[in-house]
């Protein structure tokens, strides 16, 4: 019996709270391998403690010893799903057809309107907050940096008391992007506290009913190659880079209509 298996078998014997762990590892056993307890928590919208029960139950000594076993079903041959692939191409799908079949379901993202109105509202903004955890945060700061080379001000952002304090300074004329694969609660509270200011909320995410997203001015939804593919080997951060080469080409296309109309004038 793998590991799928089992926590199927022992869904009656879980809480609530467990449960959400249950489902959420058999949707996605990658996320298992890639996180840490507590964001494996913060994903399912439960509590670490839930996370190790769950572990317990299914006579495992702790989250390591579930996480490794997770990952030694995930390395193993039948565990890759062939999930988009026709069945000539089968196990041979290199990581260059899988990241391009991914990107192109971005296409219909570009010359998006969608695309436009982020690109308007980061030209309109006063300052811009870019904010991400754990690995989004790496995209976060290439969006930051990409920003910065089209000499626009913004600031990445990984710290949780940081944000709360830019909560209490930003207005209406600032915008806040997030990069979160889950969107999850983390950010629930300084959102929150965003809307109440009138700042622009705008959410890059792979979750459709992320926990936030309600609260969020404009919601994009990428795909997510590990969760297409079932795959610990593949990373969704070249996912999260491409769309900001998308973004950034708008905003350069809109700077140079700006300014031929100026120099037309």
């Amino acid at each position: 019996m793998n590991i799928l298996e089992k926590i199927n078998n022992n869904m009656s014997n879980f809480t609530v709270g467990e449960r959400l762990v249950a489902e959420y590892a058999i949707q996605y056993p990658v996320d298992v391998v890639r996180y840490s307890a507590e964001a494996l928590a913060e994903h399912c919208n439960t509590s670490r403690s839930n996370v190790v029960r769950l572990c317990k139950k299914l006579g495992y000594t702790g989250f390591s010893e579930f996480k490794y076993e997770m990952n030694r079903y995930m390395n193993t041959p039948h565990a890759i799903t062939k999930k988009h692939l026709n069945e000539e191409e089968g196990d041979s799908l290199s990581a260059f057809r899988k990241y391009l079949n991914c990107f192109s379901q971005l296409e219909t993202l570009y010359n998006s309107s969608q695309l436009k109105q982020i690109a308007e509202i980061i030209l309109r903004s006063k300052r811009i907050i870019i904010l991400g955890h754990y690995h989004s945060f790496f995209s976060a700061q290439q969006l930051e940096f990409r920003l910065n080379r089209c000499r626009i001000d913004a600031h990445a952002i990984n710290d949780l008391s940081t944000t709360e304090a830019f909560g209490e300074m930003l207005t209406q004329e600032d915008t806040v992007i997030i990069f979160s694969i889950s969107g999850g609660k983390v950010y629930h509270d300084s959102v929150c506290t965003f809307r109440k200011r009138g700042v622009k909320v705008i959410l890059i995410s792979m979750t459709e009913n992320s926990p936030i997203s309600r609260y969020t001015d404009i919601k994009v939804i990428l795909p997510c190659i590990t969760r297409l593919y079932d795959e610990s080997v593949l990373d969704d951060a070249p996912t999260f880079y491409f769309f900001i080469e998308l973004l950034i080409e708008e905003i350069n296309h809109q700077i140079l209509a700006k300014n031929d109309v100026s120099d037309n004038s």
